[in-house]
C-alpha cells in the first residue's frame, strides 16, 4: 500500500481516538416538580390467615428491564478497545486488532472505525493471502464510504481508489486459487493414472513371472527327460553291441529280448532328442520372461536410481532372477 494510505491510517486513528475520547454533551437537569403532601389512605383490615386464598389468574408482574449501559462507560470502553486494536495492528497481529476494532464499533458506531477495519483486513491479506480478507476489507471501506457521504469535507476519491485496488487484488487472488485447484486436480488425475498404470504393470509382471516359471519348469523336466533318454539309449546300445560282438561271441538273449533292447535304444534316442530340443527352446524363453518380469516390476515400483544387472541363479527352489 502507498504512503498516502499509511498517512490516512494514522490520521483516521487519531480522529477516531479523539472522537471516542471526547466527553458526551451535557444536558440541563429537568426542573423539580413541587412536592404534594399525600392524602391519608384508609387501610383495610389484615386478612384472616386461616381463610383459604383463592388463586388468581393474573400473571405475576415481570421485573423491570435493566436500563442500557451508561453512554459514557460505553464510550470509554470503545476508546480502550480502539487503543488495544491499534497496538495489535502495530505489532502485526491483525486478527486481534480486527477483533478489538469490531468491539469498539459495536460500542460506539463510529464510522472511522470502519476505515480502520478495512485497513486491518487489507494488511492481514499480506500475511495470509486469503481472498476473504480482501472481501471483508472492501466491505468495510464501502460501509465507511456510505456513512461518510454527505459529511462536510469528506472526499470519496481516496476510498474509491482503495476499493479499485482491492478489486484488482481479489481478481488475482481468485485466479490464483482457481489455478491452484486446477493444479491439484491435475495432480490427482496424474496420481490416478499412475496407480492404474502400476496395477496394469503388476498384472503384466505376474503373468510374465507365472509364464516364465511354468516354461522353466517344463523345460527343466524335458531336459531331465532328454538326459534319461540318452542314458537309456546308451545302456541299450552297450548291451546290443556286446551281444553282437562277432562270430565267437555267444548271444544268450532271446530274440524277444533283443527286440526290446532295440526298441529301448530307439525310444531312448527319441526321448533324448525331444527332451534336449524342447528343453533347449523352453528354458531360454522362460528365463527371458522371468527377466522381463523383474525389469517391469522394477520400473513399476519407480526404482530408477541405478540400472541394476540381472543375474540368473539356480537354487533349490528353481531359477531365480536377482537385480
Amino acid at each position: 500500500m502507498s504512503a498516502a494510505c499509511d498517512v490516512r491510517t494514522v490520521v483516521s486513528w487519531c480522529v477516531a481516538a479523539a472522537v471516542l475520547a471526547a466527553p458526551l454533551p451535557s444536558f440541563a437537569a429537568p426542573a423539580k416538580t413541587p412536592s404534594v403532601e399525600p392524602a391519608p389512605v384508609e387501610t383495610a383490615p389484615p386478612p384472616d390467615e386461616t381463610a383459604p386464598v383463592e388463586p388468581t389468574s393474573e400473571p405475576a408482574p415481570e421485573p423491570p428491564e435493566a436500563p442500557d449501559g451508561d453512554p459514557e462507560t460505553k464510550r470509554a470502553d470503545a476508546a480502550a478497545a480502539f487503543l488495544e486494536g491499534s497496538k495489535y495492528y502495530e505489532l502485526g497481529q491483525y486478527p486481534k486488532a480486527i477483533e478489538r476494532f469490531e468491539h469498539a464499533w459495536e460500542l460506539s458506531n463510529e464510522p472511522l472505525l470502519l476505515f480502520n477495519l478495512g485497513q486491518a483486513n487489507w494488511k492481514w491479506f499480506d500475511v495470509d493471502p486469503d481472498a476473504e480478507h480482501l472481501r471483508r476489507a472492501k466491505q468495510s471501506f464501502e460501509n465507511y464510504d456510505k456513512r461518510m457521504r454527505g459529511s462536510e469535507g469528506y472526499d470519496t476519491t481516496e476510498v474509491q481508489r482503495f476499493i479499485e485496488r482491492i478489486d484488482e487484488q481479489i481478481a488475482k487472488a481468485v485466479e490464483t486459487a482457481d489455478q491452484r485447484r486446477e493444479r491439484e486436480l491435475r495432480a490427482l488425475e496424474e496420481s490416478e493414472r499412475r496407480r492404474l498404470w502400476i496395477e496394469r504393470e503388476r498384472q503384466v509382471v505376474n503373468n510374465l513371472n507365472a509364464s516364465g516359471i511354468a516354461l522353466i519348469t517344463v523345460g527343466s523336466l524335458t531336459l531331465v527327460m532328454g538326459v534319461a533318454g540318452a542314458l537309456l539309449r546308451t545302456s541299450n546300445k552297450i548291451v546290443l553291441d556286446t551281444s553282437s560282438g562277432g562270430a565267437r561271441s555267444i548271444n544268450l538273449s532271446s530274440a524277444e529280448e533283443d527286440r526290446k533292447r532295440r526298441d529301448g535304444f530307439l525310444l531312448g534316442g527319441q526321448l533324448a532328442f525331444s527332451g534336449f530340443i524342447i528343453g533347449g527352446v523352453l528354458l531360454p524363453i522362460g528365463i527371458t520372461l522371468k527377466v522381463l518380469g523383474g525389469v517391469r516390476e522394477r520400473r513399476a515400483l519407480g526404482r530408477r536410481d541405478a540400472p541394476g544387472k540381472a543375474d540368473v541363479a539356480i537354487t533349490s527352489d528353481g531359477f531365480k532372477v536377482r537385480f
